[in-house]
């Protein structure tokens, strides 16, 4: 389970600051900041990174809590206003899902944060994108349009008041939008020219709500560092309004107004979707780029990085770091590497080759897990654990730490206990393959036998380590089999 969050503050200009919000985000394990995006002239720092559900919800409070300590919104008037539009010092913090997790898992994240912070921080929340509880909330530029200045009279409104927390603003940190939704792509064009109306004219021309194109949303801006203007968009549907498009599109009204793109900004990262879409029109490639570049045909030959995936494993497996991966990732990788030595032995058993015959192999084998599924019971080990730690690390006075921990504990016990279920059919397949298969693979099946062992040994010593001592298991019965079938693949071997 992937989530990724690209929380908005509003501070560009103070690299102190800026940092601390980093350092908020890098100290949770289980967390990887993947960018960190700063413009003065906007006065706003974008951070994104991505980790476990559980393990990016805390960093993302982590960072949050910083801004509002360390943002005084108060001060941010006249040219230290930036030019972005703002309700606070934490703008924005929306959740998306990227491997694993649906829209809805990142709206209960997105609720649950909000709560926090109205609690633990006294803060206003709106809850935006598919969090919203109101039709006219899902969108930011409505939620903004008030701005950190207006704030206080719009709160005092029905119809403007938070989600959750106070019906007024923070003291120094005004309010926060907290929400979840899809990919979206930050990307603004700069003008060679200082004339805000021809950038507006532009902005106006090709966002959606004003009958341009599918998912763009857009704002003419001045930047007066640069002596320059931007048309700012947000690209909310990249299958129908990528990049490429919109650049052509930009291009071909500031061309008509008398000026060109000087320069283009991305915010954040884009994905490669979006890369491809940019190069296909922008290159006017007849046809799609998907499998024609260079380092996707290298990385799915294996080529580009000379380590090689099994060096990178094996050295995650062996860093210090408390977040690293750990046992039970070496446990279920352990166990896909048994399952391909046992698919090996089934494979060369059939045709008469032992005294299984193919049917009974046939039946063998599809009781048996996918690679696939081992290989995900790896990443999910790492996650769950990663979750476990953050919501550990919570400090003991926070009130939601309690309720954090237990929903973190049931994932960690869950990934281990299903390792030691997968491993007790991988060793019992196998114990029967040495005994039945062809008996020139019987060190294979005695090989995915001892693998399959070892992975349930660690699963039950997971399992019982990440339990309350009064909810644990012993799972006796299950590693009783396990050791009966290790005992009787080897048996076969010798």
């Amino acid at each position: 389970m992937l989530v990724e969050c690209v929380p908005n503050f509003s501070e560009g200009r103070d690299e102190a600051t800026i940092e601390r919000l980093a350092a908020a985000v890098t100290a949770v394990p289980g967390v990887a900041l993947l960018d960190r995006h700063s413009d003065p002239d906007h006065h706003r720092t974008v951070l994104t990174f991505a980790g476990a559900p559980a393990a990016v919800s805390e960093a993302a409070f982590r960072a949050v809590a910083v801004a509002v300590e360390a943002i005084d919104m108060r001060t941010r008037s006249g040219v230290e206003r930036g030019v972005h539009p703002r309700l606070g010092a934490a703008d924005v913090v929306p959740f998306v899902p990227l491997r694993g997790v649906t829209l809805q898992e990142c709206v209960a994240l997105a609720e649950a944060l909000a709560e926090r912070l109205a609690r633990e921080l006294d803060l206003p929340v709106y809850l935006y994108g598919h969090a919203a509880r109101r039709p006219e909330r899902a969108r930011l530029p409505w939620l903004r349009r008030p701005e950190y200045e207006g704030l206080a009279d719009a709160l005092a409104t029905p119809e403007r008041a938070p989600d959750v927390g106070p019906a007024r603003p923070h003291p120094t940190a005004g309010a926060t939008v907290v929400g979840a939704r899809g990919l979206l792509l930050a990307f603004n064009l700069d003008l060679a020219s200082s004339d805000l109306a021809v950038a507006r004219r532009i902005a106006r021309a090709v966002r959606e709500s004003s009958g341009g194109m599918a998912g763009v949303q857009a704002r003419g801006l001045t930047l007066p560092l640069q002596g320059r203007v931007q048309v700012t968009t947000n690209l909310t549907d990249l299958a129908r309004s990528g990049p490429g498009k919109v650049f052509a599109e930009v291009e071909r009204l500031a061309q008509a107004e008398g000026t060109r793109i000087a320069a283009c900004e991305l915010v954040g990262l884009m994905p490669r979707a979006a890369v491809r879409e940019a190069a296909e029109v922008l290159l006017r490639l007849p046809a799609p780029l998907a499998g024609r570049v260079l380092e996707d045909r290298l990385d799915a030959a294996a080529l580009l990085d000379p380590a090689g995936p099994l060096e990178r494993t094996t050295a995650l497996l062996a860093s210090p770091a408390p977040d690293a991966p750990g046992g039970g990732t070496g446990g279920a990788l352990a166990l896909a590497l048994g399952l391909a030595a046992l698919r090996k032995a089934v494979a060369l058993s059939r045709g008469g080759k032992g005294a299984l015959d193919d049917a009974a192999l046939d039946a063998l084998e599809a009781s048996l897990p996918t690679q696939g599924e081992l290989l995900l019971l790896a990443r999910e080990d790492h996650e769950a654990w990663a979750g476990l730690l953050a919501a550990l690390q919570r400090p003991k006075e926070d009130p939601g730490r309690a309720a954090a921990v237990k929903a973190a504990r049931r994932p960690a016990v869950a990934v281990p206990e299903r390792l030691i279920g997968l491993a007790v059919l991988v060793g019992e397949a196998a114990a029967r393959v040495a005994r039945e298969g062809n008996p020139h693979l019987v060190n294979d099946a005695a090989l995915a036998a001892d693998l399959a062992l070892a992975a349930g040994r660690v699963g039950r010593l997971n399992a019982r380590a990440n339990a309350p001592k009064a909810e644990r298991q012993d799972h006796g019965d299950a590693l009783a089999r396990l050791e009966a079938a290790a005992a009787a693949a080897r048996e076969a071997a010798t």
